[in-house]
């Protein structure tokens, strides 16, 4: 595992895991932000896509995806527009709105 902890950046272990977290400080901390984009890619085909391209869940009913991780991949470009476009149109659709 990555820790971004400078000294050390890498742990092998849950066991280390913990060790070094014990001992780090707030400011030994890298933090970062991302788009997890393509975790639940939305998609038509159910072989290969885990939502559906109107937002449901293929595998537990009820459960509605409408952020970056429908996505299918990560664009090369900030896809904060896209994401919002996608959440709007999921939303209206189920809601009526």
């Amino acid at each position: 595992m990555l820790t971004g902890i400078p000294g050390t950046p890498r742990v092998h272990r849950l066991a280390e895991l913990d060790e070094l977290l014990a001992r780090a400080t707030a400011g030994q901390l890298h933090l970062s932000a991302y788009h997890p984009t393509g975790t639940v890619a939305a998609g038509s085909g159910p072989w290969r896509f885990s939502v559906d391209p109107h937002g449901r869940f293929r595998a537990v009913h009820g459960v509605l995806g409408a952020d970056a991780s429908m996505l299918p991949r990560c664009p090369q470009v900030n896809p904060q527009f896209s994401i919002r476009a996608a959440a709007l149109a999921i939303t209206e659709a189920h809601t009526g709105a």
